[in-house]
């Protein structure tokens, strides 16, 4: 009898211990989800960072990456101003900046360079690089 309990008892375990998802073909499957990083993320990791955020899209000042630096680009048309400086304990929102006082106009590029965007601050272009994932 003990014999049998024990059997039980270690079937039980083991039948919990191996159970996973299984996909409609019977196949395993893993489920994984990435997000853009969002400005409360960043700020924890870097509470001095110079960011902005449009169209859900957080920007960072790219000023020290080489690429961005590189790019052959110019200033199309403003697709947006900043509106609000951020404050520490606020909810951060679009067209909010930490560093970029309200009323900086937000550029897109003639071309095509990806997440990159320039504002104009004091007579001086600023590139800013979208931290997307994925």
């Amino acid at each position: 009898m003990r014999i049998l309990i024990s059997f039980i008892f270690c079937l039980v375990i083991l039948t919990g211990c191996t159970q996973s998802e299984q996909g409609s073909a019977g196949n395993l499957t893993e489920t994984l989800t990435t997000h853009n990083p969002t400005a409360k993320e960043i700020l924890a990791k870097t509470p001095n960072a110079d960011i902005f955020q449009l169209g859900g899209i957080v920007y960072s000042n790219a000023s020290d990456i080489d690429w961005v630096q590189a790019a052959k680009l110019t200033i199309e048309t403003s697709i947006g101003t900043i509106k609000k400086e951020y404050k520490d304990g606020i909810a951060f929102e679009d067209e909010m900046a930490t560093k970029l006082p309200a009323g900086t106009e937000i550029y897109e590029p003639v071309k095509n360079s990806g997440p990159i965007l320039i504002v104009k601050l004091n007579g001086k272009e600023i590139r800013y690089l979208g931290l997307l994932e994925g």
